[in-house]
C-alpha cells in the first residue's frame, strides 16, 4: 500500500467513533485506535505490547470475542464488560491468507446501549447457559444514560417493552406505563425519555402523587406566586411541571390525585399551559408527560374515583410491564446482575448456588424486582458462607416455593369435581405441614374445625385404599 493510502487509513481509524483491535494468531494486540479510551474506559497503553489473555488474566475485560474467534475461525459477536464499568459488544473476525492460514483478528468494539432481539448485532451472539456462575454476565442488559440505569431483558416479554419504549420514544405522544408494584415502570420511563430528543434539551422530572399530601400536591405541580397562602416564600416557587420544561415530567402513582388536581392536570395535556397557584399570567410549557401506575384505573373512571377524560388522555400510548412470575427467564439473570452489582459494591466474592437460582425462579415474587433485589442483598450480607444454597433461605421463600411446585397436582385434565377435590386436599396438607395443630390449620384457611377434620378424614381414606379420594 502506497504511503499516502497508509497515512490516509491512518487517520480514519484514528477518527473512527467505534473502537478497533488488531491481534495476530497468538492473541497478541498489535493495534488499537484512540475511541477505546472512551468506549472501554481502558487507556491506549493498557493494551499496547499486552495479548489479550494478559487483559484476561488482570480481569480488566470479563469475556474476548477475539479470542473465541482464534480458535473457532469465525466470526464472533460478544458482550463485555470492563473493569471500568462499561459494557461493550464487540465483534471480531478472522482475516485469512490466500492459502486459508489465519493472519489477524479484527475487533470492531462499540458502546452497549440498546440492541434490540434479531438486529444484526445480536445474530452471532454467543449463548448463554441460564444458570452459569462463570464470570461473565449471561443476561441481556439495556443501558439508561450511559450506564447510570439498566435495564435486564432477558425474556421474551421484556425485550418487546424495550422495543416499544424506544419507538415511543421518537414521538411526543403521552404515554402510561402499568404495572405492579417493584416492576421497574420508572426504568421503563426513563429509558423513553433517554431515547428522545428531549434528553439533550431537558431533565427527567420524577414526581410520586402518592408522596404529597392532597393539600399540598397541587402547590408542588404548578408552583406559586408570592404572597399566595400563609407560609409561601416571598420569592415564588416553581413547580415540577416548569421544572421538567423542555424535558418528560413522570408522574409515578398517578392514580392517588386529588380530582381536583386532575382536573388542572387535563387542561395542561390539553393546552401545554399552567396557571402558578395565585397567579393569573398563563406560562406556556413545552413538556412531555409519562405517567405510571399500579392500580386499575378503568376500574376507578367507573367507581368515579378518576376522571374518564382524564383517563382517555393519558391512554394515548399505554405501556405494560409484565410482572416477574410472567417473564420466569428474567429471574435468574436479575439474581445474577443484582449479585454482581452488589459484590462489586462490598467487595465481596461469594457466589449463588445452581439450585438456588432454580428455586428461586420457582417464588411468585409479589414484590417483584424490588422484593428480588432486597432478598439478594440481605443474602449476600448475612450468609457467611462463600456459597449461597437454598438453606439459606427463610421460611417464607422456601414455603412459597413449594406450594407453586406441588399444587400442580396433575397434568392431565380430569372430570372437574374430582380434580378440585384433589386440589383442595393438596391444600390442607400443605397447611397442616405449616401449622402446629389442626385449629390452626382451619382458621389459616378460614373454614371450621369440623370442616378441615372431615377433609382430614379422606386423606386418611385415600392413603388407606392407595388411591386419589374424590367428593
Amino acid at each position: 500500500m502506497k504511503r499516502e493510502s497508509m497515512g490516509e487509513l491512518e487517520t480514519i481509524l484514528t477518527h473512527s467513533s467505534d473502537a478497533l483491535l488488531i491481534s495476530d494468531p497468538s492473541g497478541k494486540i498489535l493495534y488499537v485506535n484512540p475511541a477505546i479510551e472512551k468506549i472501554s474506559g481502558l487507556d491506549v497503553k493498557t493494551h499496547q505490547g499486552k495479548n489479550i489473555r494478559d487483559l484476561l488474566r488482570d480481569r480488566l475485560i470479563n469475556h474476548s470475542a477475539t479470542l473465541e474467534s482464534l480458535e473457532q475461525r469465525k466470526t464472533v459477536t460478544r458482550e463485555v464488560k470492563t473493569i471500568a464499568g462499561k459494557r461493550l459488544l464487540n465483534t471480531a473476525s478472522p482475516v485469512l491468507d490466500s492459502s486459508g492460514r489465519l493472519e489477524r483478528v479484527v475487533c470492531n468494539i462499540r458502546s452497549l446501549k440498546v440492541y434490540p432481539s434479531g438486529s444484526e448485532d445480536t445474530d452471532n451472539l454467543q449463548p448463554y447457559e441460564p444458570y452459569s456462575l462463570e464470570p461473565g454476565f449471561p443476561y441481556r442488559l439495556v443501558s439508561i444514560d450511559d450506564g447510570e440505569y439498566e435495564i435486564v431483558a432477558n425474556s421474551k416479554e421484556m425485550e418487546s417493552l424495550v422495543e416499544l419504549a424506544v419507538h415511543v420514544a421518537q414521538v411526543d405522544s403521552t404515554a402510561i406505563i402499568y404495572g405492579e408494584t417493584g416492576v421497574g415502570k420508572e426504568l421503563i420511563a426513563r429509558l423513553i425519555h433517554s431515547k428522545s430528543s428531549r434528553n439533550s434539551g431537558g431533565s427527567f422530572v420524577k414526581v410520586n402523587c402518592a408522596s404529597f399530601p392532597p393539600s399540598l400536591i397541587e402547590s408542588e405541580l404548578f408552583g406559586y406566586d408570592p404572597g399566595s397562602f400563609t407560609g409561601a416564600l416571598k420569592t415564588g416557587k416553581a413547580g415540577f411541571f416548569e421544572l421538567a420544561d423542555k424535558g418528560t415530567l413522570f408522574l409515578d402513582e398517578i392514580a392517588e390525585l386529588p380530582l381536583e388536581v386532575q382536573a388542572k392536570l387535563l387542561g395542561v395535556l390539553q393546552d401545554r399551559e399552567i396557571i402558578r397557584i395565585g397567579g393569573t399570567r398563563p406560562r406556556a410549557l413545552d413538556i412531555r408527560i409519562i405517567a405510571a401506575t399500579n392500580q386499575n384505573l378503568q376500574e376507578m373512571v367507573h367507581a368515579g374515583s378518576f376522571r374518564k377524560d382524564l383517563f382517555y388522555r393519558l391512554q394515548v400510548v399505554p405501556l405494560e410491564v409484565p410482572p416477574l412470575r410472567e417473564r420466569t427467564k428474567d429471574i435468574p439473570a436479575l439474581i445474577q446482575y443484582c449479585s454482581a452489582k452488589l459484590k462489586e459494591k462490598y467487595g465481596m466474592h461469594k457466589e449463588i448456588n445452581p439450585a438456588l437460582m432454580e428455586h428461586l425462579t420457582r417464588y411468585s415474587w409479589p414484590g417483584n424486582v424490588r422484593e428480588l433485589f432486597n432478598l439478594v442483598e440481605r443474602l449476600l450480607i448475612t450468609v457467611s458462607q462463600q456459597t449461597i444454597t437454598p438453606a439459606h433461605l427463610s421460611e417464607t421463600y422456601a414455603d412459597e416455593s413449594k406450594m407453586q411446585s406441588n399444587f400442580v397436582v396433575n397434568d392431565n385434565v380430569g372430570p372437574l369435581k374430582e380434580m378440585v377435590s384433589e386440589f383442595e386436599l393438596a391444600v390442607v396438607k400443605r397447611a397442616l405441614e405449616q401449622c402446629s395443630s389442626h385449629q390452626e390449620a382451619a382458621e389459616m384457611l378460614g373454614i371450621s374445625l369440623s370442616s378441615f377434620t372431615r377433609r382430614i378424614r379422606k386423606i386418611k381414606q385415600s392413603s388407606d385404599n392407595g388411591e386419589a379420594p374424590t367428593a
